[in-house]
């Protein structure tokens, strides 16, 4: 199997890619993804990388590093849905109107890219959630969502959750995904 990499080993790519300020967060997003496809040179989810997929991640990245929040994820919380998915799933979506969540949880599902063997039983999801100023995420709104989730990945799945506003959606809501398949032995 691939490179696996622990929480222990993970630790100088975190020292040396501490939080950075603002203008530099998408600096930070493709230090970590260059990390990952160096370390995980032998997953199947890297092997899986073209150009076009590789700038797709890079994109939910930065959008996930970019925008702290009330509930905040970050470099670290990405790393370890990153750092040994034998296959990676990631995505974003966005949603607007009364039955935005309703919407932009399938559609985040269904439209999200798959680095490797879909088959495999996801193992962490990371889920960022941004909304615009003027029409912040509902309790029934995350729950909504979540439970979309959950019913996809057979409840089995741990689900790292983050949630921040970004003042450019208005009333919009983006979705944000990162999920790690692994081989389970």
């Amino acid at each position: 199997m691939g490179s696996q990499l622990s929480e222990e080993s993970a630790r100088p790519l975190m020292q040396a890619y501490p939080i950075l300020s603002h203008p530099e967060l998408p600096t930070q997003a493709a230090a970590l993804l260059t990390y990952w496809k160096q370390e995980g040179v032998d997953l199947s989810a890297v092997q899986a990388l073209t150009p076009t997929t590789e700038s797709s991640l890079l994109t939910v990245l930065q959008h996930i590093l970019t925008y702290t929040g009330e509930i905040n994820v970050d470099h670290q919380d990405v790393w370890e849905v990153m750092s040994d998915a034998t296959s990676l799933q990631f995505g974003m979506a966005t949603g607007e109107g009364q039955s935005r969540a309703e919407v932009t949880g399938p559609q985040l599902w269904n439209s999200s890219t798959m680095l490797g063997d879909g088959s495999l039983p996801a193992q962490r999801i990371l889920l960022a959630i941004q909304s615009g100023m003027s029409a912040e995420l509902e309790m029934d709104e995350l729950t909504q969502i979540l439970e979309y989730l959950m019913d996809q990945t057979g409840r089995q799945a741990e689900v790292v959750f983050g949630h921040g506003l970004e003042p450019a959606l208005g009333e919009r809501i983006r979705l944000l995904l990162v999920g790690r398949r692994i081989i389970l032995t």
